[in-house]
Order: structure tokens, then C-alpha cells, then sequence
């Protein structure tokens, strides 16, 4: 307990598997705690940082638009890297922010994007 500043649930529609947000004392605790967090796999407890609405819309156009060209993709210190399909890992740099938000999406139509996803840029 001593490593952590603040902790709070944060609100959402059925207050119902909250999730919480932590402020550490320190950023080598933070990063501790991250690189143990694959620990977890199999359980239902997970831990992410906290991104902007931006980040986590580039974040989860990289996973999930390119699936057959990259294998994994996190952000990590501030970065956001991803896994070519050569299992090299590739930084995705702040200029490309904009190729990645208008890549389509697999199997899906313009309206459910338009409807679901967020307008980032």
C-alpha cells in the first residue's frame, strides 16, 4: 500500500466490475507492475495505462485493422510499438497517427464505423 498515492473506482453505466485507477509513487513501481502484468493472463483482471481517448483509438486501430500484417501491439513508457508479421517490433510514431485512424476496418461496413467509432482527427 505504501506505493500507491491514490486509488479510485471509476464510474460507469451498470456500476458494475468498476474499474479502478491508481496513481503510484513512483514510475519504476509502474513499470514493475507492468512488465508482471502478463501474470494475469487467464484471470479476469487486467492492467492498462490509461491513454488518452487518441492513443487508445490509434492503439486499437493498430491491433485490430492490419490483423494478417501484426501480431501484437501495446503502449509501453509513453510509446506505442507494434510486431510486424517478421516478429520485429515497430514504433508508431505521432505523424502516422492519421494512416492508422483511416486504414479500413476488416469486415465491416462504413456505417457501423461511423455509428461505433470514435472521430478522432
Amino acid at each position: 500500500m505504501a506505493d500507491i498515492d491514490i486509488a479510485q473506482r471509476l464510474p460507469n453505466k451498470n456500476n458494475q466490475n468498476r474499474d479502478i485507477i491508481v496513481r503510484l509513487r513512483s514510475r519504476q513501481i509502474k513499470s514493475d507492475i507492468l512488465s508482471n502484468r502478463k501474470k494475469l493472463k487467464g484471470s479476469n483482471a487486467y492492467i492498462n495505462d490509461d491513454l488518452t481517448k487518441l492513443n487508445l483509438h490509434v492503439l486499437m486501430c493498430v491491433k485490430k485493422k492490419m490483423t494478417d500484417e501484426i501480431s501484437d501491439a501495446r503502449y509501453s513508457n509513453g510509446n506505442m510499438l507494434y510486431k510486424n508479421h517478421m516478429n520485429k517490433t515497430e514504433l508508431v510514431k505521432f505523424e502516422e497517427n492519421e494512416h492508422w485512424i483511416n486504414l479500413p476496418w476488416p469486415n465491416s461496413s462504413t456505417r457501423w464505423n461511423s455509428i461505433f467509432l470514435p472521430q478522432c482527427i
